[in-house]
């Protein structure tokens, strides 16, 4: 299928500053002029006119069918927790799905890989990238589930404290940390701190519950 030059950033009125640094930044480097668009307008877009480039809210978005109708050819933006959308989107015809939590130089060179009129993504490719959203998504909701103390607990394990060092700095006891360690590795369904710290990263964040964003990479 082929595309107009034009492209169409469709976002929530929360994500709209958001959606207005990208179509500037695929300005700068493409020279063509995106333009913005309410989410409510998806459902209107016709691939004859352009390019829809989708930033999903947090959390996603309950598609309806035009609007599923309408995600042919298009390029979804989100981060995981829209992954349960972007599964759906891309098996409705979407071109690709990339990580908004890219820091955003590398975002908007992804964006213009796929935005290039030459770019195709085959049925294989986006398979894999199916895939790796829903692991990505499920490991992120098995660290959801870990209480504040937990998360602690096993940032620490991640930035390489042992067992009587976070005894120490969480003011519990060794045994304590221990049962910690083994509720921790039961709720991330792994079978070694190695394991567990592995998953934090690959999730993005840091001892604090906060993104890091330099880490966090593609899907």
């Amino acid at each position: 299928m082929t595309h107009s030059s034009t492209v169409t950033v469709y976002t929530t009125q929360s994500d709209r500053g958001f959606a207005t640094a990208i179509a500037a930044g695929i300005s700068i480097r493409a020279g063509s002029e995106p333009h913005t668009a309410d989410m409510d307008l998806l459902e209107h877009h016709a691939g004859a006119s352009g390019r829809a480039l989708v930033l999903l809210p947090r959390g996603g978005i309950d598609w309806q069918v035009k609007e599923l109708a309408a995600l042919e050819g298009s390029i979804l933006v989100g981060d995981l927790s829209g992954g349960h959308s972007m599964i759906r989107g891309l098996a409705a015809g979407a071109h690709t799905a990339l990580n908004s939590q890219l820091p955003f130089a590398s975002l908007l060179d992804e964006l213009q890989a796929a935005l290039h009129p030459n770019s195709t993504q085959s049925v294989h490719v986006n398979s894999i990238l199916v895939q790796q959203i829903r692991l990505r998504s499920e490991e992120c909701a098995r660290i959801g589930s870990l209480t504040n103390r937990e998360f602690e607990i096993v940032g620490l394990l991640y930035c390489g404290s042992n067992v009587d060092t976070i005894a120490r700095t969480a003011h519990i006891a060794p045994t304590t940390v221990r049962a910690h360690i083994r509720s921790i590795l039961q709720k991330l369904g792994v079978h070694s701190q190695l394991e567990a710290c592995a998953m934090l990263r690959r999730s993005g964040h840091d001892a604090r519950r906060q993104p890091l964003e330099l880490r966090i990479g593609r899907f």
